[in-house]
């Protein structure tokens, strides 16, 4: 991966529109955790929602955690370079 062209490409808002929800996972007990991402504005908001359930004494109550994280420069060039799929898609010749 080209990471200079890919930041100037990221800054040019040559990525923009780009999202994508990644399959939820299995973690530790029985809660579930999904990336979900999206591109705008030179910069990648990544957002981790963790879903679970909890006993109240009566019944299952189900629960979401949403976590937002905005990444930009080295740390979105990270990102693309881990999850380059939908990326190269829109510019080929930078991967």
């Amino acid at each position: 991966m080209k990471r200079k062209e890919v930041l100037y490409a990221l800054r040019a808002g040559e990525f923009d529109g780009i999202s994508h929800s990644y399959e939820p996972y299995k973690g530790y007990g029985k809660n579930s955790h999904q990336l979900e991402m999206s591109v705008s504005g030179g910069s990648i908001e990544v957002t981790k929602v963790t879903t679970g359930k909890s006993f109240n004494g009566k019944e299952n109550e189900r629960w979401e955690d949403r976590t937002p994280e905005v990444l930009s420069d080295s740390k979105a060039l990270d990102f693309i370079e881990s999850h380059p799929y939908y990326f190269s898609q829109r510019r080929p010749d930078l991967f």
